[in-house]
Parts: C-alpha cells; structure tokens; sequence
C-alpha cells in the first residue's frame, strides 16, 4: 500500500508540501522513502493528493503534488461526547471512535468521573489525543481526521446549544428507550447530525442529569446488561454508524466536520 501522511491544511493548495518533523521522521527511519517515490497526502478535511518525494534533508521531506481530489463523507454526522474515564482508556476510544467514523469527540470532565484534570493537563490531554485520532485515521486510509474538542465540563458542553439534530445519551434509567426502538424513530426523521453522550464510570450526578434533559438529550437503553464506559461508548458509536450512515445523503464538506465549535 502506498504510504500516507497528513498536512496541515493551510498548506495545502501549495504545489511543493514540506512535511513535519515527525510525518517525515516516519517516512525516512520508518518506511525508508527514497528520492522520486510516490506518497499519498491529505489535509485531513476530505482533500487528498498523490505526491512525490523531491527532497530530502535535515529540514524533513518534501513533496510534489501530483494531483488532488476530494474523498466525499457521506450520511449522518456523529459526534461523541465522552466522559473523560480513568487510565488509558480514553485514549482507546479516540482510536476506535476514529476508525468508526466519528467527525468530532468533546471530552467532558462530570461530578462523579474518576480523573480531574487541571488546565495544563488537560491541554497536554487534548493534543495528545488528537494525535491518537490522526494516527488512526492514517491507518485506516480516510482523509478524514475528527477533531478531538478542548477538556470541558459537561455543563459547559450543554450549555453550548450544541447544533446537534438530536442528541443522545446511554442511561441506565428504568424509563430509558430502547436504541433499536429509538433509531427506528430516527430513521423516519432523518436527522442530519446526531451526538451520543456517554457518563463517566460513576455514572451521571442527579444535577448533570437535569442539565441533560433540559439540553433534550433522549436516555437511551442497550439493554440490560451493564457495560464498561468504553464499551458502552463504541457500540454505541458501531450501532449509530451502521444505522444511519448514508440515511440523510448529506454530503460533508470541510465545515461541516468543525461543526461542534
């Protein structure tokens, strides 16, 4: 498979693209490119490009565009607003949220979540994930990155007036829908963009609770069994996926996958 590499996006339209440090560090000591082999860049927006390598040097590789195209995202807009949990495992959802097909997670610090992250941390945090969603996405050859959302807090988050079509959130609630029932629901709406807000391992405080119904967030039930905050966030993330993707025949463009500012 031709190796892949991501650009920043205001270089992109430039005929000659000179890598950063580390796309071309894995490039040389990594893949071992030569001189006049053939890449493939993207803008990590939809805008991908064949390329070829016409230099290289102390100040990275650099590459010659060949041509470019756009890859078309297609159908509903997902987004995950996730309960920052404990250990490595957010960084284990970033992944997988990446390669479903998420266009954009917002992690959330809650009154009940294991992990307190100060500023400075949670900036590290940020940039640490993102780079964890960029990897991802090379791996799974889509010229699509989502964009991984400054540390808030939930209230912050759904204070925001998020424009989400609908938004949902996996409860443990007697009262909670059914997922099948609800998207059976969604599909004869069909929405265009659709948030799942997953809790932390202590699940939600009363308080954030309130704030959920009031944002008009739908408590949805994946049964009875109770799952792990990871594995709770990427079936649901799966089950979204599957179901609605390519239900709305939106097609999504550069600005739409920022659309959670």
């Amino acid at each position: 498979m031709t190796p892949r590499c991501f650009v920043d996006p205001a270089e992109w339209n430039n005929p000659v693209i000179r890598l950063n440090r580390d796309e071309s560090h894995h490039f040389t000591d990594v893949l071992r490119i030569g001189m006049t082999d053939r890449v493939v860049v993207s803008d990590g927006l939809g805008g991908e490009a064949s390329a070829e390598v016409i230099g290289i040097g102390p100040d990275g590789v650099t590459v010659r565009v060949l041509d470019r195209h756009h890859q078309a995202g297609s159908g509903v807009i997902i987004t995950l607003i996730q309960a920052v949990p404990k250990s490595q495992k957010m960084d284990w959802i970033i992944q997988k949220a990446t390669e479903i097909g998420v266009w954009s997670i917002l992690p959330v610090m809650t009154d009940r979540g294991v992990v307190k992250l100060d500023d400075e941390r949670a900036d590290k945090r940020t940039e640490r994930w993102q780079r964890i969603a960029s990897e991802a996405a090379k791996q799974c050859r889509t010229a699509w990155i989502p964009t991984v959302r400054p540390v808030s807090s939930l209230a912050e988050v759904l204070g925001r007036k998020l424009p989400l079509d609908v938004l949902l959130i996996g409860s443990l609630e007697e009262k909670a829908i059914p997922l099948g029932i609800c998207l059976a629901d969604l599909k004869t709406q069909r929405p265009k963009s659709v948030g799942l807000l997953i809790g932390p391992e202590g699940d939600f405080s009363p308080r954030e609770f309130a704030l959920t119904r009031q944002a008009g967030a739908i408590p949805v039930s994946y049964g009875t069994r109770v799952l792990r905050v990871e594995t709770a966030a990427i079936y649901g993330l799966c089950v979204l996926s599957y179901e609605l993707t390519g239900l709305s025949g939106c097609e999504i463009n550069s600005r739409m996958i920022n659309h959670v500012e």
